[in-house]
C-alpha cells in the first residue's frame, strides 16, 4: 500500500489557510487544542496528575513515544484522541512531533492501514504544515540563499525534519492553495528577508572584529 502524500500535503496546506496562519515557526499545539474530540497533555502534567514518575508515564506509551504519541478511542461512533507529548524537548522538536500527531488526526488514521504508511503520511503532513512549499519558493524568489541554517530560522525545521522532507517524493498542491499561503505569508517573507540581509552583513563585520581581538589574546 502506497502512502497518499498528495492528500497529506493538501490537508496541511488547507489547515494553514483555514486557521489564517501567516508566520513561522508554525505551532501545532493551538491547532490540536482547537480540534474537536482531542485532549492534549504533556508528560509533565500527566505525571503530576497521576502522582507517578515522569519517565514511568512516558514508558506507558512505548519507546516510539519519547517525543509525542496519539491514542484513539471510539466513543458512540466518534473518535476521541489523547495526544501526549514531551515538553522538555527543544521547541522545534516538539513542533515537529505535534505536527506529525496532528497529521494522524486530520488524516483520520484509525489503525486500519499499515503503520509505516500512516507514519509516512503523517510526516508528510507535518513537513507541509511547518515548511510550506509556497513559503520556501517565495523566499527563494527573492534571491536569498537558502542554507540549512536560514531555512531552519525561516520555518523552525532543522536537519532531521529537512532530511525527511528530501526523502519524500514531490507532490502537487493546487495552485490556488499555494497562492493563498504565499499571500498570507508575504509580510513575514519580506521582514524575514530584510532581517537576514542585515544580520548577514552584521555577522560578517562582527566576525572580523572578533578575529582582530583574538590576534592580541595571550594565554
Amino acid at each position: 500500500m502506497t502512502p497518499d502524500y498528495q492528500r497529506a500535503a493538501i490537508a496541511a496546506t488547507e489547515m494553514l489557510i483555514q486557521h489564517h496562519i501567516s508566520s513561522a515557526p508554525v505551532s501545532p499545539l493551538p491547532l490540536l487544542k482547537q480540534a474537536p474530540g482531542v485532549l492534549v497533555v504533556s508528560y509533565e502534567t500527566m505525571s503530576m496528575d497521576m502522582n507517578a514518575p515522569r519517565q514511568c508515564v512516558m514508558n506507558l506509551f512505548g519507546q516510539n513515544a519519547q517525543d509525542a504519541f496519539t491514542s484513539v478511542n471510539i466513543t458512540e461512533g466518534a473518535p476521541q484522541y489523547l495526544v501526549t507529548y514531551n515538553q522538555q524537548l527543544p521547541a522545534f522538536v516538539v513542533h515537529r512531533a505535534l505536527a506529525r500527531e496532528l497529521g494522524h488526526i486530520v488524516l483520520g488514521h484509525d489503525g486500519s492501514r499499515p503503520e509505516e504508511v500512516r507514519n509516512e503520511e503523517a510526516r508528510c503532513f507535518a513537513h507541509h504544515l511547518l515548511a510550506p512549499r509556497a513559503l520556501i519558493h517565495s523566499v527563494q524568489a527573492t534571491g536569498l540563499r537558502l542554507t540549512t541554517e536560514v531555512l531552519g530560522s525561516l520555518t523552525g525545521c532543522y536537519d532531521l525534519c529537512l532530511s525527511c522532507m528530501r526523502r519524500q517524493p514531490p507532490v502537487h498542491v493546487p495552485a490556488e492553495l499555494n497562492r493563498a499561503v504565499r499571500d498570507a505569508f508575504l509580510p513575514y517573507i519580506i521582514n524575514f528577508c530584510n532581517y537576514q540581509r542585515v544580520a548577514t552583513h552584521r555577522d560578517v563585520a562582527a566576525l572580523a572584529e572578533f578575529g582582530t581581538y583574538m590576534e592580541g589574546y595571550e594565554e
